[in-house]
């Protein structure tokens, strides 16, 4: 569901930095390869694809330029300058360390490389009128979420600063919005996730009384509409010098 929501908007930020036949590509926690295979397509035979996630279950196995490979960024490097392209999307923000996955991700981009960089930025979604009882369901998973595994629902807005403060040429970035409608893919990719959430969270998470199932019924009703927070894509390049 996230990647029909989300790989048009990927694919177009990949194309603005200029991702041609014969790159080296990196496709950082590629999920269900999804990225990694359309980046195939842009490369072509010359050129090479790394599709790199924790858990590679998903993905099809490596074939023609796409070696999928399983690997924790927290802990192990990315590689050192060997890509023209190195992408993350919704990867960074639900990582403590993602300040460190960042430098690796540039050491790992060739002088001249292109470093793309997708997350979220939840500062509009709460500013609207989300109705109860979702906006309490939404609001306790995320504050569970950073309290216990270091997420940070603010990083989109960091991207354009983190990127420049590192070094980086060319820097840019831009936010999108959607409108996010009960029952379909545009709230899904949320709404599934906190529905799944609430199969390893104890009750006594949520206030006295509230009823978490009936906030993810309320999600998929079908007049149930509310604006998505703001998807942020930064890009920059690595300097030559």
């Amino acid at each position: 569901m996230l990647s029909r929501v989300a790989d048009g908007r990927t694919r177009r930020a990949l194309v603005d930095v200029g991702i041609a036949s014969g790159w080296h590509c990196c496709d950082v926690g590629s999920g269900a390869g999804g990225i990694a295979a359309w980046m195939a397509e842009q490369v072509g035979s010359t050129g090479r694809v790394v599709s790199l996630d924790v858990d590679t279950r998903f993905q099809p196995p490596s074939s023609g330029v796409v070696e999928v490979r399983s690997a924790d960024v927290t802990s192990e490097p990315i590689g050192e300058s060997e890509f023209d392209l190195v992408h993350a999307r919704a990867v960074l923000q639900h990582l403590a360390q993602r300040k460190a996955v960042l430098e690796a991700m540039i050491t790992a981009a060739k002088p001249g490389g292109r470093i793309v960089v997708s997350d979220l930025d939840w500062i509009q979604y709460d500013a609207q009128p989300v109705p109860e009882p979702f906006a309490t369901l939404s609001r306790v998973l995320r504050g569970l979420s950073s309290s216990q595994h270091g997420y940070d629902g603010t990083w989109g807005r960091m991207l354009v600063r983190a990127f420049t403060t590192r070094g980086l040429d060319e820097v840019s970035g831009r936010g999108e919005v959607w409108t996010m409608r009960g029952g379909t893919d545009s709230a899904e990719w949320y709404v599934a996730a906190l529905d799944r959430a609430l199969d390893v969270l104890p009750a006594e998470v949520f206030p006295a009384g509230f009823d978490p199932r009936a906030a993810i019924a309320q999600a998929r009703e079908p007049d149930f509409a509310i604006l998505s927070p703001i998807s942020i894509t930064a890009w920059g390049r690595k300097p030559e010098r």
